[in-house]
């Protein structure tokens, strides 16, 4: 039941990532040729300064949201929490958006419109968020996916037009960001009318103090995550410049789509925890999907090493090509982060959230410290170093802590092995001619095939058999 329902899940969540994410790849090389290396930079940068920002000021209330709506069956409770929630992050939007606009205002010399434009994306991708969990809290998984995928397609398009022909660079890839985000809460509201749940009626300070208790720990676990994964941003920009930041962030797109990838498993992850501790305890299943999870993300990785070489070849007369050598090291982070976070989705199922915090601080000042110890020696790769020992670092404290509570046992084995075979795979790909690539390519993709023939046979056969039912 568990197995059938978390694939089920995963389907959903993945059909969804895949339609949508194609176009966010497809951005790729439009960045490439349409977008400077310090404009990409100081949008990153921003966009960095937002994904903390939003935690903190909502108290990361969307974890909440899910946590308390999923598992509560009365249904005049669920209206309650979603009630208080809303209004509670509408107060905290008008709040945000003068805030930001002050600081801008008073403390940099950007542009007027640039000062508008950011403090409306930070108020929109925070709305946003809150409206996707309360679709994901609902159950309603399509709505949650779609309007992801309605929101990529107005992004690529606002891209495709304000960027590329109307020319208007950093504010055009501001307002691309602002109409897909503002999307996504056009799309849910029209889907599942959330508006009809609000009544003032309904605003509980008690439930309020609760949710608050419990997702204040996960804004602290937030932004330990945060300074694992984007305070290298605000290092490169402050040591090294915008300039190098933009090449840090474009080389950072390729192991964002494995992150991107891995945020689908988690969610299901992190809904099957929470409801199979409701019904039953921490199932045995997951010990198999989570070796599973590993095992596929690995080789993804190890496929994608030939696969940037090659792409990198098509624009080797721009900016971004020195952002080559960083590349695939940064896929080992993504997938480091992705196990990790899906160990640590054990603990929000059996309340233990505190050490999610403990584990993600350990990981974070890992990250921090080799980052600033070397960012003057290494540069860029300091960034890159830090990551991958901060991520590998709270994984593994996660185990550890994970089995204080649980029995959750994973042969470690077969990752290390993996790991070692990637590096080597990494260090004789940037080596190498791209004619090379393509060889190693081929070598690579029909070695995995020849090793999971069964895996892959059983997969095929059972979606084949899915599609012939429908029909």
């Amino acid at each position: 039941m568990l197995e059938s329902r978390l694939s089920n899940k995963i389907s959903i969540y993945f059909i969804g990532m895949m339609s949508s994410k194609i176009l966010s790849v497809l951005l790729i090389p439009l960045y490439a040729f349409y977008v400077s290396a310090s404009a990409l930079g100081y949008y990153d940068y921003m966009q960095t300064v937002m994904s903390i920002t939003i935690p903190i000021v909502y108290v990361a209330i969307w974890e909440a949201i899910l946590k308390f709506v999923l598992s509560e069956s009365n249904e005049v409770t669920r209206k309650k929490v979603i009630s208080t929630s809303a209004f509670f992050s509408m107060a905290i939007t008008l709040f945000l958006a003068v805030l930001v606009f002050v600081i801008l205002y008073k403390f940099t010399s950007q542009p007027l419109s640039i000062i508008l434009l950011v403090p409306i994306m930070f108020v929109t991708y925070g709305l946003a968020v809150i409206w996707q969990y309360l679709a994901r809290s609902l159950e309603q998984n399509k709505v949650y996916v779609f309007a992801g995928v309605v929101s990529t397609i107005i992004n690529f398009l606002a891209v495709l037009i304000l960027v590329c022909f109307v020319d208007l660079k950093l504010e055009g890839l501001f307002l691309s960001y602002i109409f897909g985000q503002f999307s996504i809460i056009v799309f849910i509201e029209r889907k599942l009318c959330i508006r009809n749940y609000l009544r003032i009626g309904h605003f509980d300070y008690g439930v309020l103090r609760k949710m608050l208790t419990f997702s204040a720990p996960l804004v602290l676990n937030l932004i330990s995550l945060w300074l694992m994964s984007a305070f290298g941003r605000f290092i490169i920009t402050n040591e090294l410049g915008t300039n190098a930041n933009g090449l840090f962030s474009f080389a950072n797109k390729f192991s964002l789509i494995i992150t991107m990838i891995g945020s689908v498993i988690t969610m299901a992850i992190v809904e099957e925890a929470i409801l199979s501790t409701r019904e039953k305890g921490i199932n045995p299943q997951f010990e198999k999907n989570i070796e599973l999870i590993c095992k596929i993300f690995q080789y993804a990785i190890l496929i994608a090493v030939p696969m940037i070489v090659i792409f990198y070849s098509f624009i080797s007369q721009t900016d971004y090509y020195a952002s080559l050598k960083y590349a695939p090291w940064l896929l080992l982070y993504a997938v480091a982060t992705t196990v990790s976070a899906n160990v640590g989705s054990i603990f929000q199922a059996i309340n233990k959230t505190r050490y999610q915090f403990i584990t993600t601080v350990i990981g974070s000042l890992m990250t921090v410290s080799i980052s600033y110890i070397f960012i003057a020696s290494i540069g860029i790769y300091s960034v890159i170093v830090g990551q991958i020992v901060g991520s590998i670092v709270m994984l593994f404290a996660r185990y550890l802590l994970v089995n204080k509570y649980v029995n959750f046992k994973i042969n470690w084995i077969p990752v290390i092995n993996m790991t070692v075979l990637f590096i080597m795979t990494t260090i004789i790909c940037l080596n190498v001619s791209v004619t090379m690539n393509i060889v190693i390519f081929l070598i690579i993709t029909a070695g995995i095939c020849f090793t999971n023939f069964t895996l892959l046979r059983n997969a095929y056969i059972r979606i084949f058999k899915k599609v012939d039912r429908q029909i």
